[in-house]
């Protein structure tokens, strides 16, 4: 089965990020069991997860094991995982990240990765990817306000990159419609990971843009999820409904 298929089979395009913030998670509740928390209560309405690392690695080494667990309790439920690394690097480094995320003691669905050191710094992820059935989404064109100072100079290289390599996704993100309708039109059988959707302000109509018949996207919420409810007894309900209405919008882009 493609890598993609997996993310595309449970009948939503919803990511739900996980970005456990200490400044905000519910009284005595650490990152590990406030992320078990909003899997559980999203899970049916979710396509996959993504734990973002450096949210677990503000906590140390500890939150190095919770990112490790959460990625592998999620995954053993069946549901697709997202490894938010943003890794790049050259060599012998870029082996022993892949070696870690694919196949190794973080081993995960997809991951996040860099590509500006070079399309040469892909090449383990690459070879990883295809002997496991994996992916590895590339940053395109990130959600920022500024993504386009360093990205749009290498969007050329970057999308014959994507074309030719069907172990690639892209990260491109909502709150930039225009570019990714033409991102879109270039890359008709990429699928792409949409950050900026929620928080960030990225949706609506333009939203549907992503999407090719109905597929090839999975769209990321996480604070707007994760902290529907902070400060509120019954915050895990308001987690819940935060899901459903982020779930329902992306389905409303996705049937346009």
């Amino acid at each position: 089965m493609n890598w993609t298929a997996g993310f595309q089979a449970r009948g939503s395009a919803l990511c739900v990020g996980l970005d456990p913030d200490p400044t905000r998670l519910p009284a005595d509740m650490g990152a590990l069991d406030f992320c078990r928390a909003v899997v559980e209560v999203t899970a049916d309405v979710a396509a996959c997860f993504k734990p973002n690392a450096g949210f677990f690695e503000q906590f140390g080494p500890d939150g190095v094991r919770d990112f490790a667990t959460v990625i592998a309790e999620i995954r053993r439920e069946g549901i697709p995982v997202i490894a938010d690394i943003k890794r790049g690097d050259i060599g012998s480094t870029a082996e022993a990240y892949a070696s870690a995320y694919l196949g190794g003691p973080f081993d995960t669905d997809a991951v996040t990765v860099n590509p500006s050191l070079g399309l040469g710094t892909l090449d383990p992820w690459r070879r990883r990817a295809r002997e496991l059935d994996r992916g590895v989404f590339l940053l395109l064109r990130t959600s920022n306000e500024d993504a386009a100072v360093f990205q749009a100079p290498a969007e050329a290289a970057m999308i014959e990159a994507l074309r030719d390599e069907p172990a690639f996704g892209a990260v491109v993100g909502a709150t930039h419609p225009q570019a990714m309708a033409e991102l879109r039109k270039a890359l008709p059988e990429t699928l792409f990971l949409v950050p900026g959707f929620g928080a960030q302000g990225g949706g609506g109509a333009d939203l549907a843009a992503c999407f090719t018949g109905g597929a090839g996207a999975v769209v990321n919420s996480s604070r707007a999820i994760l902290y529907a409810g902070e400060g509120q007894d019954d915050w895990k309900d308001a987690v819940r409904a935060a899901a459903r209405a982020a779930h329902d919008e992306i389905e409303k882009a996705r049937k346009r």
